[in-house]
């Protein structure tokens, strides 16, 4: 069986970065940086060997207009999605990552969890600059790693997470958005040192 852009009655399954599985049902609804291993389920083909599965790389075509698709074993299949996952797993219960700033640790004492576009999380760097408090920024978008250590600081002060950003640690504290007023209790709090 032969797979093109135009071909039709297929499942595409896909492995991101977090190990979590995703299905499509046409080649254009897959992101170019999830196309080099991508399963193929052709709905009109009986599966020849169970303990097989096709895979095809689509992020090349051959000059007549079809990818390359190949047998490959379930179980490796499975392990693709299982190291992505234990990836993640590890740095969410890994130790915080040593800060990047250039300032010491013990002198930072917040840290913007945000994005490059958000004017909000520019707002916030702006309001701790003012209050002379010294932070670090962490972009969300940069990596998974970053998001990672965000949902475990999430998980350890029993905050239920959110896509909102910025989310500002200060003391162990977290805000979320730009909240002056929760940046000033935060900082007049005792709460722990964890950033």
């Amino acid at each position: 069986m032969q797979l093109t852009d135009a071909t039709k009655d297929i499942l595409l399954t896909w492995v991101d970065d977090q190990g979590d599985f995703h299905v499509a049902q046409s080649i254009e609804e897959i992101k170019e940086p999830n196309r080099a291993q991508v399963r193929v389920v052709f709905a009109n083909r009986d599966a020849e060997d169970p303990d097989q599965i096709l895979v095809a790389d689509l992020r090349q075509k051959r000059a007549d207009g079809t990818y390359v698709v190949k047998a490959m074993p379930r179980g490796a299949w499975d392990d693709i999605g299982a190291k992505n996952r234990k990836s993640r797993m590890e740095a969410i219960s890994a130790p915080e990552p040593t800060l990047d700033a250039g300032l010491p640790a013990q002198e930072v004492v917040a840290v913007i969890y945000g994005a490059e576009w958000c004017g909000a999380c520019h707002q916030m760097a702006k309001y701790l600059k003012s209050k002379g408090i010294k932070f670090v920024e962490k972009d969300v978008d940069a990596s998974g790693t970053i998001q990672a250590e965000l949902q475990a600081k999430f998980a350890r002060a029993h905050v239920p997470p959110t896509s909102s950003i910025p989310v500002t640690d200060i003391n162990g504290h977290l805000v979320v958005g730009f909240n002056p007023s929760a940046v000033d209790a935060a900082m007049a709090s005792k709460g722990s040192q964890t950033l």
